[in-house]
């Protein structure tokens, strides 16, 4: 297997870190390879933090372009299925999961720093779900029912496809701080407590949601989908993509 995601033990924290060169997009195996981790993770008794990061210059500019698939309702449902499957593990992991984002954190991307119990970005990365303008779902703009994974406002911010600095991702809540991988992997530390784990157990999507959105995927019109121009976009974004 291809390895798209390096588990790196350290001796404080588990580190994940995306390896999907050059922009590390998202596809099935970087989701599969992720919740492959954490399940094995979570099952260690040591229950150690883990910091997603990445390796290169952004953290994902989101899903991959090139994956037709993606146009395959039953496809979909598959990436969904591994998507929640890795909001649960590290829902019911009994200490933090925090990501830690740098350069463009984007679609996919963000929806996996999202996800994760805390998210620390660097000074001068970028956010958003440009997807959002392309016909691409998402978990982060939800149908009617999903509205309690974030707030409403943060809904109608993304769902423009706009793209946001640091400092206005912390202001509508996509991002909770600034400051370096070493600010992450302290802040994971100093949070594994009982107080926090009390925290986590408030933060469960509910099985009426997830079925709602399920629902959603499986009978959306996939030819609304716009892989190509989304393709161009991030190609337009950054000459390196």
């Amino acid at each position: 297997m291809n390895e798209k995601v390096i588990h790196q033990e350290k001796e404080k924290t588990h580190n994940l870190i995306l390896n999907n060169s050059p922009e590390n997009s998202m596809d099935l195996e970087v989701l599969q390879q992720l919740f492959m981790h954490l399940t094995s993770i979570s099952s260690d008794s040591k229950l150690k933090p883990v910091v997603i990061r990445s390796a290169g210059t952004d953290f994902s500019v989101g899903y991959d372009c090139s994956c037709h698939l993606v146009k395959d309702n039953e496809f979909l449902l598959s990436v969904l299925s591994f998507g929640l499957g890795i909001l649960q593990i590290a829902r019911n992991y009994d200490a933090p999961v925090v990501a830690f984002c740098h350069g463009y954190t984007l679609g996919a991307g963000l929806e996996l720093a999202v996800l994760c119990d805390y998210s620390v970005g660097s000074e001068g990365s970028i956010y958003g779900f440009p997807d959002a303008i392309f016909g691409f779902p998402s978990m982060l703009i939800p149908p009617e029912g999903l509205s309690n994974f974030l707030e409403r406002k943060t809904i109608k911010e993304i769902s423009t496809g706009e793209l946001f600095s640091i400092e206005n991702a912390i202001k509508i809540g996509l991002m909770d701080k600034i400051g370096s991988l070493e600010d992450a992997e302290n802040l994971a530390i100093r949070m594994n407590n009982t107080l926090f784990t009390k925290f986590k157990s408030s933060r469960f999507v509910s099985n009426e949601v997830i079925k709602s959105y399920v629902h959603y995927i499986g009978t959306m019109d996939t030819r609304k989908i716009r892989l190509k121009d989304l393709e161009q976009f991030r190609k337009d974004l950054s000459g390196t993509l």
